[in-house]
């Protein structure tokens, strides 16, 4: 808690490693616009499309848009309302010189490059170390070959969700890569206030917890009762007194709370007790999402999360809550193909 300053100075010489080693093709741009969800979701959206970019030898990224939800339904994640990178992140630290040229625009999506035989369409790319060969085999067959003067743009079909091996490339470049996309400065200060006076709150650092119950939920995931029994119940195991509450629902919130402290004496607190004054209006002005980025910078400062939706054999921050029969044989990629 004596450090509360997010972004030290970028590490750079696992990315340099990477491309160093990579056969560059002048004139070919990616672009990685086409993102949808919440936080975790585009970032990791951008991030795996721009490694499938540095691997094809691209030598520029049209700067990405974000995909914002809907307003009135917050489930409706694929919507036109584009805005650009700096909605959510850092656009100056990202720092992706646009392509001026004109050129010429070809869709594809990396796994159609594998096997015809449909094996290999959800989880990770089982093989990437083809990916290149045919790249360059896609792109000569359907006449773009790229040049200087005649960019050519690749644009996914649909988002390249959690598909490249997060430590493929070593867990140094795991450990970086991840912060070439940093979260928006005015938000990551919000975040640091509230974790200031979470400090005051308790004196110490307490258990975080999610709670995710909005209407943007998907039908299988933990309903507000299973959640909150579940995270009471753990919580009484282990004679927790506080407890920080990731949600975007101010009703939810204090329904938790209320419930927690009544059965428990547990005390709760979210991004919305903590935040006074300049600083609370400068949160509600926010959307959605961007509200969101608080609890995600939170979590980031102090360790993570201790429930998930999700159970992960044998790590501690992650306790299980609610039926899992439906989606644990499905999501476990997830934890390979996500970027720190």
């Amino acid at each position: 808690m004596n450090d509360l300053y997010f972004n030290g100075k970028y590490v750079g010489w696992p990315l340099e490693r990477v491309c160093n080693v990579t056969k560059h093709q002048p004139g070919l741009v990616f672009m990685c616009e086409n993102n949808s969800g919440g936080i975790c979701n585009i970032r990791n959206f951008i991030l795996t499309c721009v490694r499938y970019a540095f691997d094809a030898g691209a030598t520029g990224i049209i700067l990405p848009k974000i995909q914002r939800r809907s307003v009135a339904d917050l489930a409706n994640i694929f919507t036109t309302l584009l805005q650009p990178i700096d909605y959510l992140f850092d656009e100056q630290h990202f720092h992706i010189p646009n392509p001026q040229n004109k050129m010429t625009t070809k869709e594809f999506y990396p796994k159609d490059l594998n096997n015809p035989d449909g094996g290999d369409t959800r989880g990770k790319n089982r093989h990437l170390d083809m990916y290149r060969t045919k790249f360059d085999g896609w792109l000569s067959g359907t006449h773009r070959a790229p040049r200087v003067e005649k960019s050519v743009a690749v644009r996914f079909k649909w988002a390249a969700f959690f598909e490249w091996p997060a430590y493929s490339d070593g867990p140094e470049f795991a450990a970086t890569f991840g912060d070439i996309l940093r979260i928006r400065k005015d938000i990551a200060d919000l975040a640091a206030m509230a974790l200031m006076e979470m400090s005051k709150f308790t004196g110490f650092d307490p258990s975080p917890e999610e709670l995710h119950s909005e209407n943007n939920a998907l039908k299988f995931w933990p309903d507000f009762h299973s959640q909150t029994n579940g995270y009471l119940e753990g919580a009484n195991n282990t004679n927790l007194k506080h407890a920080y509450l990731a949600c975007g629902n101010a009703t939810e919130c204090h329904r938790f709370a209320e419930q927690a402290w009544s059965q428990l004496h547990l005390s709760v607190t979210s991004k919305l007790d903590l935040l006074k004054g300049d600083d609370l209006k400068r949160l509600q002005v926010l959307s959605w999402d961007q509200q969101a980025l608080v609890d995600f910078l939170r979590h980031l400062m102090t360790g993570g999360i201790m429930t998930r939706q999700w159970p992960s054999l044998g790590d501690v921050y992650s306790t299980l809550v609610g039926r899992v029969g439906m989606w644990w044989g499905d999501w476990t990629f997830m934890y390979e193909c996500m970027w720190p």
